[in-house]
Formats: structure tokens, sequence, C-alpha cells
């Protein structure tokens, strides 16, 4: 699943792209990947073409004018006054088209993976502007969504207010509350609530962890005021790093312009399970929590 690594590298991508455009069409081509209104999204849902329909005519001849983010979702103003939230969950992908441009890529980020012209198979809604180039949206698994809402409704949009404070918001006194709130609970699930902290998932949990010297399984309670300050300062350095290396393109993570992201050439720990720890040579081991598998090094962290 994208985090906010990747989803604020595809925001700037949409922001040098699309800002300005007017809509000329819109293609729905999977109705129950788009929705009208404030109410959560569940990943079993089904179409609507009552609502399908609003969500194109309502959508038609209207101006992009800024791309925003929320932890993991992206915002879409446009005219009207109307919002297109965008949530990618596990592999959705927004990829941009030039003019006349033909667009080629990689349904999933694998080495042998092979390459397909956009419109393909899990492209499920297209966008074209007036200038004649085109927004795609793909998503494999189906779980992601475009949801359209008024300006009126954005704070009854629940994700939106639930969500905790970015990273860039946090303070080591705020972990410290919340980690004391939930004792029994291990730390790499602790940072993947994005009611905690939002925007961190499987990939940088690991990583932030890793950088703190501390195993992914640890519960805090265990955890000591100089352990929780070590993850205060690893969160940042982290997310910092992995944006300015535009996000780790590891699954089904591409830019929108269709290349990769760099940081996944850097992980020391995620993905890496059995490998050798770039910084003492430890194999790299393994922890299932929560239905999500934690990476660590058992030299580097305790």
């Amino acid at each position: 699943m994208p985090e906010f690594p990747e989803v604020e590298t595809i925001r700037k991508g949409l922001e040098r792209t699309i800002v300005g455009k007017k809509i000329s069409d819109v293609k729905v081509r999977l109705p129950k990947i788009v929705s009208m209104g404030p109410r959560t999204v569940s990943n079993i849902r089904n179409a609507h073409p009552a609502k399908t329909k609003l969500f194109r005519k309502l959508l038609l001849g209207q101006k992009i004018l800024s791309v925003k983010r929320r932890a993991k979702m992206l915002m879409i103003d446009v005219t009207g006054p109307l919002t297109i939230l965008v949530h990618l969950k596990m592999t959705g992908q927004l990829i941009f088209a030039k003019k006349g441009e033909r667009k080629i890529i990689k349904i999933l980020n694998l080495p042998n993976a092979r390459r397909e012209v956009l419109p393909h198979k899990h492209t499920h809604v297209i966008f074209r502007f007036s200038n004649g180039s085109r927004l795609y949206y793909n998503d494999m698994r189906q779980f992601g969504y475009l949801r359209l809402v008024t300006d009126k409704e954005l704070p009854a949009v629940r994700e939106l207010v639930e969500y905790g404070p970015e990273h860039g918001d946090l303070t080591l006194n705020y972990l410290l509350a919340k980690a004391k709130s939930r004792p029994k609970l291990a730390i790499k699930l602790f940072l993947m609530d994005p009611r905690i902290v939002a925007g961190i998932g499987n990939i940088y949990s690991d990583e932030i962890l890793y950088w703190a010297k501390i195993r992914p399984a640890r519960k805090l309670r265990s955890l000591s005021r100089g352990n929780m300050a070590a993850i205060f300062r690893a969160i940042p350095k982290v997310l910092r790093a992995a944006l300015q290396a535009q996000g780790s393109s590891v699954g089904d993570f591409f830019k929108v312009d269709g290349t990769e992201g760099r940081y996944g050439r850097v992980h020391m720990v995620y993905g890496r399970y059995g490998e050798r720890c770039r910084k003492c040579g430890s194999v790299i081991l393994s922890v299932k929590l929560g239905g999500r598998t934690g990476s660590y090094c058992p030299l580097c962290q305790k």
C-alpha cells in the first residue's frame, strides 16, 4: 500500500501535470470504484449506475484547482466547488499521459512483469482533459476508490477527521501519551495505526524501527522514554529520505509519469527477509503481527 512518501510523490506529480486543466470527459470502466458523498467506502461494494452517471456529469467541464493530501488520501479540488477524494489502498495507481503519448507501464514492479499499454484491463477510470492529455486510475485488486464530495461535505468525511497528526506535527509527549494508553500493543502496529500517526504503513514502520534500533514486536510497555525518543527522531529521518527518493517502488507503486521511486533500493529491512543486514551482516528475520509481517535485524535491533 502506498504510504506518505508515495502518496506525497503522487500529489506533487499531479500538481505539476493536471492543475489548471479542464475535464472534458470521464470514463468509468468499473462503476464500483467511484462513489458520491462523505460516507465511508467499504472494500466490499456494489456499483450504483445512477451515482456513476452523476459522478461523470458533475465533473464534466470542471477545472482542476489544486491537489492536496491528508495522510494517504489525495484530495483533488475542482471548480464546483467539489473535491475528488482518491484512496489508492493496496494497488491503486494514477498515471498521466500527455496528448498523443502512448503510455506503456508494468502492472507490477517485478523483474519479469509484463509491460502493457494504457488503458489496460486494470484501468478503471479515465479522465480526459481539454488539451488532449489523460489521467488513468489503475487498480489490480480494486480496493481503492474515487469519491466525489462537495466542500460542505468534507467535514463529514470520517477518515479525514479521524486521522492522527502528520509526522511533521508530532511531538514526543504526544507519542508517549498515546503509548501509555495502549501498553500491550506492539510498537510496529502502534506506528501503523492511522489514528495515531498519519501515513505510516508496513514499509516505513519497519524502516523507522530499524533506525531506532527497536524490534517490531516490542510491547509499548517495555519501551523507555529513550526508546520512544529514538523512534520520534527516526520517523522524520526515514520519511523525508523516502520522499526525497520519490518513494519505494515495491509491488505496484509507480510515479505519475510511470517511472519508479528509488527508496526501495536502500531499504535496510523491509522486503529483505533472509538477506544480510547492510550494516552488521546478520540475517534479516521476520515476525507476524496482527496479520502483517515485520522484518528486523536481530543484532542491530533490540
